[in-house]
């Protein structure tokens, strides 16, 4: 008696079943996929009770010819590869012949076709039985119906989440392969209701932007080394929480790849927040010889032989897309910002110029960072901008709490925080200046602090960099520093303290290689403050240095420096 046994056809076919549809949104995948392959320009998709109940799929391509049907629920039939290499070169998305052999063999299936100068047909299949050959009235292209999905494996069925969970998932499917296929009109109905539509009038940016259920996205496209890329993806100002609004089509088909996603998550570095993720999406198209296809059975995964420099062409690709529309925003809104020369006046220092450290070249000076000028403050002139007949202009209305900016430009409000504001306009100073000097005073009496030795050790690495920012810290024996010198502006602080936040804040960002992590904890420590009261020229100063960034709208660190208000959302508030 043999133990190895030969599978039967029934069962093979349930067992491959299990591998290819998982979910019911993976029929739905196989179908849509199909219909492309078909040269569909219109694709439905209707879904009862979660898929369980019933999906059909039709389409308006080229059609099935009518004696092809039968071949159609066979395993291993397929119109798309002929030998074993053209595995290897798959230019469709189907090409195994699996998966309606593997459907019709847990469901109760049917499919009709139509193809010009042949006859409608109707191949029906109930859970794998015989198949019935039916006449059908004619109508182009093909619809395909699946109802009672593994009733008859009902094993199956304990796996699956509830008629909304798996609606959901259909849907995030449908919306996904609508935006990395736009050429292709997608509708999806559930129940009886249409929760989405998508024409071929809504290009990539369009579907995007409804399926992200945001308005800040940006399109952008690129080629390289005969690889192109089309993509839609958000602005630094939108947040999400997962990275889940972030979706892959390679060839046009929708896969899971954690390395391209990578690239784009790392694109965003230092433009949002860690821990929160941008929405994307992104089509690739490279050579299919350059894509395994044939690694997963629902072709969910695939694998990139040349994955460095793919993932180095996405990343690069969506991260100079951002620098461009960062750019674009800020020099929008920059060339409204009105000319303003405020009155000279010579910086009087209060202390002993002997007391300065002094250098050769001087490229850089706090001192004179926030412009000064004499105003009188009891008159209304000092705070009144000149008159702006053009509407498109902003104009810096005042401070809140003594930490935000409040603009106004057309019909939006602008809330810019002013510490992370002028800490952006700081490190792409800090970064372009060769050469930075700080005025700073040597200490009458220095001032000894006990650290750590991690902290003695960044104190080393830095010592150049603290130097040019006015800062003069040596070891003084075991786990001691001495300050001699500090920033003339810090002598108004607890000097201690702020040495320490610097140590801490040095050590926290060291292992980021992806910026210079020196400069940016002096950009954030020589910012103005939160708190800090400002006048209106240096809140302009602020407001217009800001806008010839090259990223206004998020920190170093990644935080979001701009908050805009609609004025029709504001006005409701007052019914209006």
């Amino acid at each position: 008696m043999n133990e190895i046994k030969r599978l039967t056809e029934d069962v093979a076919n349930k067992v491959a079943a299990g591998e290819v549809v998982e979910r019911p949104f993976n029929v739905i995948k196989e179908l849509m996929e199909n219909s492309a392959d078909a040269g569909a320009d219109k694709i439905t998709v209707t879904v009862e009770n979660g898929g369980i109940g019933m999906i059909t799929v039709t389409d308006n391509g080229r059609g099935i010819l009518p004696a092809d049907l039968p071949l159609t629920v066979e395993r291993f039939a397929t119109s798309k590869i002929s030998t074993a290499d053209d595995v290897y070169n798959v230019k469709t998305f189907g090409f195994r012949g699996e998966a309606l052999a593997a459907i019709s063999s847990v469901s109760d299936f049917s499919v009709r076709t139509g193809r010009d100068g042949h006859d409608g047909a109707e191949l029906r299949v109930r859970h794998g039985a015989k198949p019935d050959m039916l006449p059908a009235p004619f109508v182009k292209g093909t619809s395909v119906t699946v109802r009672s999905l593994f009733s008859n494996v009902p094993a199956r069925l304990k796996f699956f989440k509830s008629h909304t969970a798996e609606e959901k998932e259909i849907s995030k499917f449908v919306r996904q392969f609508s935006v990395i296929n736009p050429e292709i009109s997608v509708t999806l109905e559930i129940n009886g209701k249409k929760v989405f539509d998508a024409d071929k009038s809504a290009d990539m940016l369009r579907r995007a932007k409804t399926v992200f259920q945001e308005q800040d996205v940006i399109y952008g496209e690129n080629e390289f080394g005969g690889m192109s890329v089309c993509f839609a993806v958000t602005l630094p100002d939108v947040h999400k929480f997962r990275k889940d609004m972030i979706f892959i089509g390679i060839n046009g088909r929708v896969v899971k790849d954690l390395s391209l996603v990578q690239a784009v998550v790392t694109a965003y570095h230092r433009l949002i927040p860690d821990g929160k993720y941008p929405a994307a999406a992104i089509s690739l198209r490279v050579d299919p010889e350059k894509v395994d296809v044939n690694v997963h059975p629902a072709k969910t995964i695939v694998k990139l032989l040349e994955s460095r420099e793919i993932f180095s062409f996405v990343h690069n690709s969506v991260k100079q897309r951002l620098e461009e529309q960062g750019r674009e925003a800020g020099e929008e809104i920059r060339s409204a910002v009105p000319k303003y020369e405020p009155a000279a006046k010579t910086y009087e220092s209060h202390y002993n110029e002997a007391a300065y450290s002094t250098k050769n070249t001087v490229r850089y000076d706090l001192a004179k960072e926030m412009e000064t000028a004499e105003y009188d403050t009891d008159t209304e002139s000092a705070v009144k901008m000149p008159d702006m007949p053009d509407e498109s202009r902003i104009r810096v209305a005042g401070q809140l709490f003594n930490t935000v900016i409040v603009c106004e430009k057309g019909n939006e409000a602008f809330f810019i925080d002013q510490h992370v504001a002028h800490e952006r306009v700081l490190y792409e100073k800090y970064l372009a200046e060769k050469s930075i000097t700080v005025p700073s005073i040597v200490l009458y009496e220095p001032i000894l602090i006990t650290v750590t030795e991690d902290e003695a050790d960044i104190i080393t690495e830095s010592s150049d960099v603290l130097e040019s920012f006015g800062y003069d810290i040596e070891s003084f024996g075991g786990n001691s520093l001495k300050i001699s010198r500090v920033p003339s502006d810090v002598l108004k602080r607890d000097i201690e303290v702020e040495v320490r936040e610097i140590l801490a804040d040095m050590l926290e960002h060291r292992k980021d290689s992806s910026v210079d992590y020196k400069v940016l904890v002096m950009s954030c420590k020589n910012a103005v403050k939160a708190g800090q009261r400002l006048e209106m020229h240096e809140m302009r100063k602020i407001v217009d240095d800001l806008f010839r960034t090259s990223n206004p709208y998020t920190c170093p660190h990644g935080r979001p420096i701009v908050f805009r208000m609609d004025e029709g959302w504001l006005l409701r508030k007052f019914d209006r």
